[in-house]
């Protein structure tokens, strides 16, 4: 049986249930929609052993999956780390750029395009292709003392999704390099444990 006492609690508990509710509803309405360019799958239980290719699974750390969206990360706190080589290959689904350092991986920002302007600003002269994956490379450089540390900065690919690549700017502890690629391709990235490496693989078409 209601007393007076409890119809007048739950008058007052009432209106605050429904008003949570609502608001979860609001939310649950206002929740994003996924990206179609980013899957939702743990990328390293897609991972085969053709797609480590000749690198070591057990040294291989960030892993993404396939995707089109901008992909980015913090420089450390530390000097800079020195590009020591870059190299590039061809293999069975997709092309791939491997970055190395002689002490650590640096910030960086990978980002894919239609234009891409060479140069430090990105208004110079770059390479001709119909799209370009921009590898921005923070606290970092590509000389030692002023001697370029790579030995091959400028390179043309005939590979199904690079076709190739060109170091741009190397100035204020900032390298960028871009890819030129055959179309709107997918890229993903990996780091390495052991040796210092940034692993770009663009999938192909």
């Amino acid at each position: 049986m209601f007393t007076r006492l409890n119809i007048s609690r739950w008058c007052l508990v009432a209106p605050a249930a429904m008003l949570l509710a609502t608001a979860c509803g609001d939310r649950a309405e206002e929740a994003p929609t996924p990206d179609p360019f980013i899957s939702t799958d743990n990328p390293r239980d897609e991972l085969t052993e053709a797609d480590y290719g000749d690198l070591d699974p057990s040294q291989v750390g960030l892993n993404t999956p396939w995707g089109r969206n901008i992909v980015s990360k913090d420089a450390p706190e530390r000097d800079p780390a020195t590009l020591t080589n870059v190299s590039t290959q061809s293999s069975d689904g997709y092309d791939r750029a491997i970055f190395a350092f002689d002490s650590h991986i640096p910030g960086f920002r990978l980002a894919l395009g239609t234009e891409a302007g060479g140069g430090c600003d990105g208004t110079g002269e770059a390479i001709e292709a119909p799209a370009h994956l921009a590898v921005e490379l923070t606290g970092a450089r590509a000389n030692r003392d002023g001697s370029a540390t790579v030995t091959d900065p400028t390179r043309a690919l005939d590979f199904p999704a690079m076709t190739a690549a060109m170091q741009t700017c190397d100035e204020g502890d900032s390298v960028r390099w871009i890819l030129g690629t055959t179309g709107e391709i997918e890229y993903r990235i990996m780091e390495t444990l052991g040796e210092p490496r940034l692993v770009v693989d663009l999938r192909h078409p």
